[in-house]
């Protein structure tokens, strides 16, 4: 969560019939001493799983969870969880989705929650099978596997209570000036601005009393104690700062979606490619139906250093 909506930002390819998980990382924090401005943990490596090791050749065996539609006299359609256009079907119209891949040896009988839309049939299902050319031949279905639920954002407050603890009222103040001096005036100095609850997240009435908020702001370049007394001339509401060191700064990360998306783009653009969403910050992840060996080359000259793969389809086993 940030504090002016610039941290996330997916571009979106309007594509069939499916969900999308958010999908938010959740940063460890770490409390020190008051009298010192906080130093954030290193980062957590993002390459536990061999990318490579997710590309799918024709032959191999893959699995996924999601739609599938049976349409008679047409290939049945295994569908990606695609971000879908807001305008529903109009009245009549089959269910199609253009975001996943033609499949045979489906069992209409067994599929999960199935029902009949203008003659298609349309339920759920895990499936596995073989992969060739852009098909997939099913050896195996059984019920979809749980939706995992989003993740929350991080919440908590890497910094001790002030003395006499936070201000109950302390997360409203005007913020125009501080956000003006960290992305306009110093965005190399400063990571995006993130609203945190040392008493955890609000989920009672709204029109209630509300738990403290506190305005954590990392520094990566510069003296983060300095940092500190400047900002608290700017904003008299709850504040962290913390020193972060060798993380990208907002105008980093700028110019890191620049470049992510100057490549990634073109290929949502070409539904060939099955891109379906791109999301980040730091690292960027991208949702696509399968990792051919084409579309990883493509990945690759974009840069895998920067890029958490998500295939849709995977392998059984990956390699």
């Amino acid at each position: 969560m940030t504090d002016d909506g610039r941290r996330r930002w997916p571009v979106v390819a309007a594509a069939g019939i499916g969900t999308l998980a958010a999908l938010v990382a959740v940063v460890l924090v770490v409390n020190r001493p008051a009298d010192t401005p906080e130093e954030a943990p290193p980062p957590v490596a993002t390459g536990a799983v061999d990318q490579a090791a997710l590309v799918v050749d024709d032959g191999d065996t893959v699995e996924a969870s999601g739609q599938v539609l049976v349409t008679p006299g047409k290939p049945a359609r295994f569908c990606a969880p695609a971000p879908v256009p807001a305008i529903g079907r109009p009245p009549g119209e089959k269910p199609t989705c253009a975001v996943g891949v033609d499949v045979t040896g489906v069992d209409p009988a067994k599929l999960t929650e199935a029902s009949v839309v203008n003659g298609v049939t349309v339920g759920r299902a895990k499936l596995t099978g073989v992969w060739n050319a852009g098909t997939l031949r099913v050896t195996k279905q059984s019920a979809p596997a749980n939706r995992a639920e989003p993740m929350l954002a991080d919440e908590g407050v890497p910094c001790p209570a002030p003395q006499g603890g936070w201000k109950r009222d302390g997360g409203d103040p005007d913020r125009n000036t501080l956000h003006r001096y960290i992305y306009d005036q110093h965005p190399d100095r400063f990571r995006p601005m993130r609203v945190g609850w040392p008493e955890g997240f609000p989920t009672g009435a709204t029109d209630g009393p509300q738990p403290p908020q506190v305005l954590v702001v990392e520094v990566v370049s510069g003296d983060a104690a300095a940092e500190d007394r400047q900002l608290r001339k700017l904003f008299d509401g709850n504040l962290c700062v913390i020193a972060a060191p060798g993380k990208p700064s907002i105008a980093r990360q700028q110019q890191l979606r620049d470049q992510v998306s100057a490549g990634i783009t073109p290929l949502m653009n070409d539904p060939a490619n099955g891109v379906y969403t791109m999301s980040g910050d730091d690292l960027f992840t991208v949702e696509f139906v399968v990792l051919t060996p084409a579309l990883y080359e493509k990945f690759r000259a974009i840069g895998l250093d920067l890029l958490h793969l998500e295939p849709w389809l995977r392998p059984t086993v990956e390699r």
